[in-house]
């Protein structure tokens, strides 16, 4: 396999990586970045060897200054696209965010939807005639839907469409499959707790299923993936159906899986954890052999966190589980199969910085 790592990269006050991708030359991590000069956020693309060397860390050229990228997929011929959400420098609220990448690196161009309200990308994924799909959240009025939009190869916008009820709903994952959108992330009941949500839309953006899953207390959707012709994986985390821990006399909160069809009809649940550790799922691939990489964070005290990564088969079945401790906080939000193992991507954070963490391990996690 390639050579493994735990690396970290930045500087003062705060950068986190939110995706990766392969690129010819290693990889490519999109990074929300705040320096030492200036008290704003920007977008860096941080450019790697397959050891984890820093050959480039840039501003992308075009995005302005407060700019939060959120997430990052790979595109066809080697082109990949970020998104996220920016605020104008003569505006209080977020547009949508997407920027491609050509193979080389360069911005291929950026598009900035300007509507009335809030909308925020969180999730992107490419569709196979060279555009993409962003999903997020947009605040219009009183409350939030699920906002998706489908942009064209050349940053077009094809399509936008809200999802939603009288309830609030975020998305944080989508997955395209042939002809199917599937999107997971929140739905806000009325009680103020909230169930793991999940949409199906077709190409042309036509709603064709919503449905939500979830007990008595807190689940979010994080992440969504095809593991079988009209199937879906969702990654995420719950409290209503972790191991009670009779000690601090609560259920601690726990990875959470779902396997989901296209008329979301749940094929299996499970949580994953135990009392020692609240776990959450932020990021999810599909290994070559089919079994899932998981991503997130375990912690046992408050205020503290570990990166936290996972194989299990197609069933849910842990493989195994391995943390890293490497400061104060550590979160990993974003994973990529390879051949030869994974890398994962997100931040670690002790007295003095946040910054981005990387690591690179075998099939085994070793």
């Amino acid at each position: 396999m390639g050579q493994g790592f735990i690396n970290t990269y930045g500087g003062w006050l705060a950068q986190d990586a939110t995706g990766i991708v392969p690129s010819a030359n290693g990889f490519r991590v999109a990074t929300r970045y705040l320096g030492s000069i200036g008290p704003v956020y920007q977008a860096h693309l941080l450019s790697l060897d397959p050891a984890g060397a820093l050959p480039a860390w840039e501003p992308m050229p075009g995005v302005g200054n407060n700019a939060f990228v959120q997430a990052m997929c790979a595109g066809i011929a080697s082109t990949a696209f970020i998104a996220g959400s920016i605020i104008p420098a003569d505006a209080s609220t977020h547009d949508g965010l997407l920027v491609k990448l050509e193979a080389s690196g360069a911005v291929a161009w950026i598009a900035q939807p300007e509507l009335a309200g809030d909308e925020q990308y969180f999730c992107v994924e490419s569709v196979p005639d060279g555009g993409a799909i962003a999903a997020g959240v947009r605040a219009a009025g009183a409350g939030h839907d699920v906002w998706v939009t489908r942009f064209t190869a050349n940053g077009n916008v094809l399509w936008s469409t809200s999802l939603g009820s009288t309830l609030d709903e975020e998305a944080y994952g989508v997955s395209v499959q042939g002809n199917d959108i599937m999107l997971t992330g929140r739905q806000v009941n009325f009680g103020g707790t909230t169930d793991a949500w999940f949409a199906r839309l077709d190409l042309a953006g036509n709603a064709l299923m919503t449905t939500s899953w979830g007990g008595a207390d807190d689940e979010i959707g994080r992440a969504i993936k095809p593991i079988g012709p009209g199937t879906f994986l969702m990654a995420g985390s719950t409290l209503s159906l972790g191991m009670f821990d009779q000690t601090e006399q609560r259920t601690k909160e726990s990875v959470y899986l779902i396997a989901i069809d296209l008329n979301g009809d749940t094929l299996w649940t499970k949580a994953v954890g135990d009392t020692l550790y609240d776990r959450r799922a932020f990021g999810l691939d599909i290994a070559p052999n089919g079994d899932a990489l998981i991503c997130g964070e375990r912690s046992g005290v408050t205020g503290e966190s570990d990166a936290l990564a996972y194989r299990t088969t197609n069933t849910g079945t842990t493989v195994w589980e391995r943390a890293w401790d490497l400061g104060k906080e550590e979160r990993l939000l974003a994973m990529l199969a390879l051949p030869d193992g994974f890398i994962s991507t997100g931040w670690t954070f002790d007295a003095s910085a946040r910054q981005v963490l990387l690591v690179r391990r075998d099939p085994n996690g070793n």
